[in-house]
């Protein structure tokens, strides 16, 4: 089994996800006490998440390529982003370090390809809703339609994550609000949801559309790749 080497922190919440999952994969896949081989860094978020919303992505790319290369040094094989924003950052983030990165939209795209999803509903913070570096990539990927909600929904959406998930506050306010948003989309035409924020599996685990876990799928994908021959 090769190395993964996760970038965490983004947010911490999340990455205890990431790290149970992982290991609960190889564990179902092998039985026994195997478990995945990871380096974990975790980063500053309030920095990066700073940089972020002033518009400075080059820091923030700064930030994120510095964690791939201590990965790699403390023996990463592969890279793996534990957040979907972040990956607005993946080719300065590829170009820093020689192992691949394991691309989150790639995940999800090969599932909706397996599923034959027409149209899919995308739900994450503002940029990886509204541009097109993540959901081109998925549309182009999957041959899906990718739809989001309004701009109102979005800036709703946007701050429900940062200014409560992130800090590990889930309401019962906010799910019935995702709820709504969710059943909106499906009235559009919306097959299935890209849970496309890596908070969201949490907040939500039922839907009136399938649920597609960015996280559980980013997982499996990275797994998979560690497991080839």
């Amino acid at each position: 089994m090769k190395t993964i080497g996760l970038i965490g922190g983004t947010s911490w919440t999340s990455t205890i996800e990431y790290y149970r999952i992982l290991n609960e994969e190889v564990a179902r896949r092998l039985g026994g006490l195997h478990c995945a081989r990871m380096v974990i860094y975790n980063v500053e978020f309030a920095d990066l998440e700073g940089a972020m919303h002033s518009g400075r992505w080059d820091d923030a790319a700064a930030i994120l390529s510095g964690a791939a290369t201590k990965l790699q040094a403390a023996g990463a094989e592969a890279i793996v982003m534990c957040s979907n924003l972040i990956h607005r950052m993946a080719p300065t983030v590829q170009s820093a370090v020689p192992v691949p990165l394991l691309h989150l939209g790639d995940a999800l795209a090969a599932e909706v390809k397996t599923r034959g999803y027409q149209k899919v509903a995308l739900l994450g913070a503002w940029h990886t809703m509204k541009e097109d570096f993540y959901r081109g990539r998925i549309a182009d990927k999957s041959g899906a339609e990718v739809l989001i909600p309004s701009d109102d929904e979005c800036r709703f959406i946007d701050t429900a994550i940062f200014t409560r998930m992130c800090r590990d506050v889930y309401t019962d306010e906010d799910r019935a609000a995702f709820l709504a948003i969710i059943e909106k989309l499906k009235r559009h035409g919306a097959e299935g949801v890209l849970l496309a924020c890596t908070e969201l599996p949490v907040l939500l685990t039922d839907a009136p559309l399938p649920l597609l876990s960015s996280i559980d799928l980013h997982c499996r994908y990275a797994i998979d790749w560690a497991m080839a021959a």
